[in-house]
């Protein structure tokens, strides 16, 4: 006999099942895969479900997934420097691409300032300031290079997770059109469901922020 599994209690295995014969008939097991919405294949006895065999063919359940706790704006851009440095695996939401853009943009301009200040000094205080000026900027490229290896990492994440291949990102390179690609990419809210790059990063029916 088949049939289609109408509930389960996995607390104490007990279950009923919708009969192609249009009966129902409860069940005990511990059958891994017991969920409702499952066709399993049974044997009746006493009224009652046996020996059940989950279907290789029984549609899977809708999945639900735990929400990702929201990080904030920091705890998004230290995770993309310290855990996901070089990871390019697995999902990013948008906030997590647009937290770390905005530390990005913060630190290298707050890098940035001290250059205008040497080169102030070089230009009206009579300062030579050249030698101080190129180690400066050597520092700032530094900066500016570490940076670019987590933001190459979250935004191919960024392209997971609106279903995209992560190669995608190359057309950045591409001069103006690149660029708006990218940042129309940035926008686009979560693909919902889990895809090829994973489960999405909020709960299956949430949007993704």
């Amino acid at each position: 006999m088949r049939g289609e599994i109408l509930s389960y209690d996995p607390m104490t295995g007990d279950g009923l099942i919708s009969g192609d014969d249009l009966q129902r008939y409860a069940f005990t097991s511990t059958t891994a895969g017991l969920e409702p919405g499952r066709r399993v294949d049974f044997v009746v006895q006493d009224d009652r479900a046996l020996s059940l065999m989950v279907l290789r063919d029984s549609p899977l359940p809708p999945a639900v997934y735990a929400p990702e706790p929201d990080l904030g704006l920091w705890g998004y851009f230290v995770r993309c420097v310290t855990d996901r440095y070089v990871d390019g695996m697995g999902r990013a939401r948008r906030k997590e691409y647009w937290s770390f853009a905005l530390f990005q943009f913060l630190i290298l301009m707050l890098a940035f300032m001290p250059i205008i200040g040497l080169a102030i000094a070089d230009a009206e205080m009579g300062y030579d300031m050249e030698a101080w000026g190129v180690a400066w900027i050597c520092i700032v490229a530094l900066i500016y290079f570490a940076l670019m290896i987590p933001y190459v990492a979250v935004a191919i994440r960024r392209f997971h997770d609106v279903g995209l291949s992560g190669w995608l990102i190359l057309i950045g390179l591409v001069p103006y059109v690149g660029g708006l690609f990218v940042f129309i990419v940035s926008l686009l809210p979560s693909q919902l469901g889990v895809n090829i790059h994973g489960a999405p990063p909020k709960g299956l029916g949430q949007i993704a922020t």
